[in-house]
């Protein structure tokens, strides 16, 4: 009677073995038909225009919604894929500031700038760009913003190759993103509507500039009232630019012009020493960098690294305000922080000494390094003293704002600080490495580098 209970025993946990195998078979299937579906979606959408294997009209021929999260995740592949030999990174500043493209630009250009982004993330993106042989020659615009205590990333930066460097992985991990499969969604819903994102389709609305120009008197000043201006992100972001110097590419720092509204916003609101220290900051890193371009690669005249100061107080951003009633736009300005193309395409002119099409003062731009600091700085508050004894209606608009808000600040924007670490620091560096070795010849026989 026991044996025969045993093996009936044996018998049930038999069954009950094949029964669980057979549940996590069908569960493994269910799982992986469902992953492969649901990344396979995503990937031949391609919400962000990675590489559009697929164009289906009414399906995703519109990448309506590539610009989310400020075009990173195409930026991100871009960097590895662009065959332009010039390229531009930076902030929304340089996004909407400079062309999209210029067909006669000599080697090729293209825009791979980011809304948004700081000295953490350009930094990734240098070590990125240097792995592309295509690239000769990459000029990035940075101010204040780029080098505060603000947040790192953005939230899709996380699945781009400048976290972690693997295309294949950054490509596995969109596919298996949920938001990345809420804007192939969306896509796919804005080609079969009709619709798109109207919001950013209509971000500089020229009957609403205006009221922007003077929302910003208000907005910037608050900003930068909590401003906390973090020279290690100066060092951080020039330790990136090293993987470009490193692989044969001509670098150009530029710090951006902005109007004057925004300009005297950071003087009022204490952000004057921050913008001192910058340029300090940037001349010291250049100094210590004496290299020069490799034949045949430099865009530009002078070494394979160096900076240029457009910001201040020039002819261009003295240009008046729009007017309330719409007419007589800004010729160089969107709003007080962003510029218009025109501009972008003047200062790519005049880095490449030429005067080009576009009329700006020439005192606009200036060399910045250790022996032309002095005489920037100079120039800096010359042309504020300027502007201030202009005595222009619209500057002493701007003036009697900037009183009151002296007289009773509004409430500072303070946010959460956020820190460079030590990860953030030893892995920038592990790809720096990697590459200067590359570079150098030197990685071992058995492949370590």
């Amino acid at each position: 009677m026991r044996s025969s209970s045993i093996t009936a025993s044996d018998a049930t946990k038999a069954d009950a073995a094949k029964r669980l195998a057979s549940y996590a078979r069908l569960f493994a299937a269910t799982l992986t038909a469902w992953l492969v579906g649901f990344g396979g979606f995503t990937l031949v959408v391609d919400p962000y225009e990675i590489a559009p294997w697929i164009s289906i009209e009414g399906v995703n021929a519109r990448r309506t919604r590539a610009h989310e999260d400020g075009y990173r995740v195409h930026v991100g592949h871009r960097l590895l894929t662009s065959d332009s030999g010039t390229i531009t990174l930076g902030s929304s500043r340089v996004m909407d500031g400079f062309p999209r493209d210029l067909p006669d630009w000599p080697g090729g250009y293209e825009n791979l700038a980011m809304a948004g982004t700081s000295a953490f993330e350009l930094a990734r993106a240098s070590a990125l760009a240097a792995r592309n042989d295509a690239i000769n020659c990459v000029v990035i615009g940075v101010d204040l913003r780029e080098f505060s205590t603000d947040t790192n990333t953005q939230a899709t930066y996380w699945i781009t190759p400048m976290a972690g460097g693997s295309q294949i992985g950054a490509l596995a991990k969109m596919a298996l993103s949920p938001s990345a499969f809420a804007r192939a969604l969306q896509t796919v819903d804005d080609n079969i509507s009709g619709g798109s994102d109207e919001r950013w389709e209509h971000a500089y609305d020229e009957a609403g500039l205006p009221a922007r120009f003077e929302e910003e008197l208000a907005k910037r000043y608050r900003y930068y009232a909590s401003f906390e201006y973090d020279p290690e992100r100066v060092a951080f972001l020039f330790r990136g630019i090293d993987a470009l110097l490193a692989s044969g590419k001509q670098v150009v720092v530029f710090i951006h012009p902005v109007h004057a509204w925004y300009e005297e916003a950071r003087q009022r609101a204490g952000a004057g020493p921050a913008e001192i220290a910058l340029r300090r900051d940037i001349a010291a890193q250049i100094a210590g960098r004496g290299v020069t371009p490799e034949a045949g690669q430099a865009c530009f005249d002078g070494p394979a690294l160096q900076a240029w100061d457009f910001g201040g107080f020039s002819a261009a951003a003295q240009t008046a305000p729009p007017a309330a009633d719409g007419s007589a736009p800004s010729p160089w300005y969107y709003v007080p922080s962003h510029y218009r193309p025109a501009l972008g395409h003047a200062i790519l002119e005049r880095l490449a000494g030429r005067s080009g099409p576009y009329p700006v003062d020439e005192s606009f731009g200036r060399p910045l390094s250790a022996d032309t600091l002095e005489a920037d700085l100079a120039a800096f508050q010359a042309g504020r003293a300027a502007w201030l004894q202009s005595g222009t209606p619209w500057q002493l608009h701007a003036a009697a704002a900037f009183d009151a808000f002296d007289a009773d600040p509004p409430e500072p924007e303070a946010g959460p600080r956020t820190f460079l670490t030590r990860g953030d620091r030893v892995e920038l560096e592990r790809d720096v490495l990697r590459i200067e070795r590359d570079a150098s010849g030197s990685g071992t026989s058995d492949g370590t580098r």
